[in-house]
């Protein structure tokens, strides 16, 4: 136990950031390696599947750019934090009813505000926060995190699935969203 306390960074505001994140990727990443899946339910084929995720990523790439010129003027940057969390309970929230594949392509684009949104301010935010001469540590701490919780989510999504279908999966996953977005509200604002 003690050195799994030692893993972990003495910097208080890294822990909760550290703590928030591992909340929120826990759902988020309970979806994706299982997405095909879903998309296949609704009737797409391989094709779709790829064109509905590349709706995802060029229109995060392109969002991103556009809304992180902004976000170094906020002074409230976890704000920007909250939404993306907030876009992506809405966008998962429409996968719980979704049943047509235009739909996920909308909802791609619901998800794309949410990342574009939320992770350069989370990035942004943890690096303000890094220790002086710590900064490889600190970062290899985050990553390995969120690296590990990206494995045991995709376990654990795939078990759901096939416990209790997809709609179970996307309650778990807005549920776990909403749990970090009130951890990170509830922080005093000097934390973050």
């Amino acid at each position: 136990m003690t050195m799994f306390k030692n893993l972990l960074p003495q910097n208080k505001s890294l822990k909760i950031l550290i703590l928030i994140n591992t909340v929120f990727l826990f759902g988020a990443c309970m979806f994706p390696p299982i997405f095909a899946l879903f998309v296949e339910e609704i009737g797409g084929n391989a094709f779709t599947v790829g064109s509905i995720w590349a709706t995802f990523a060029i229109g995060t790439g392109f969002l991103m750019l556009i809304i992180s010129r902004y976000g170094d003027k906020l002074k409230e940057k976890e704000y920007l934090v909250a939404a993306g969390y907030i876009f992506r309970c809405l966008a998962w929230l429409g996968y719980f009813f979704a049943n047509a594949l235009w739909q996920l392509y909308f909802l791609q684009l619901i998800l794309a505000l949410g990342e574009s949104f939320g992770t350069p301010a989370f990035l942004g935010i943890y690096s303000e926060h890094l220790d002086k001469g710590r900064h490889i540590r600190q970062w290899g701490v985050y990553t390995s995190f969120t690296i590990i919780i990206a494995g045991v989510a995709a376990f654990l999504g795939g078990a759901i699935v096939s416990q209790f279908g997809f709609r179970v999966l996307f309650l778990t996953m807005i549920s776990l969203s909403a749990l970090a977005f009130f951890i990170l509200i509830i922080q005093p604002r000097k934390l973050l």
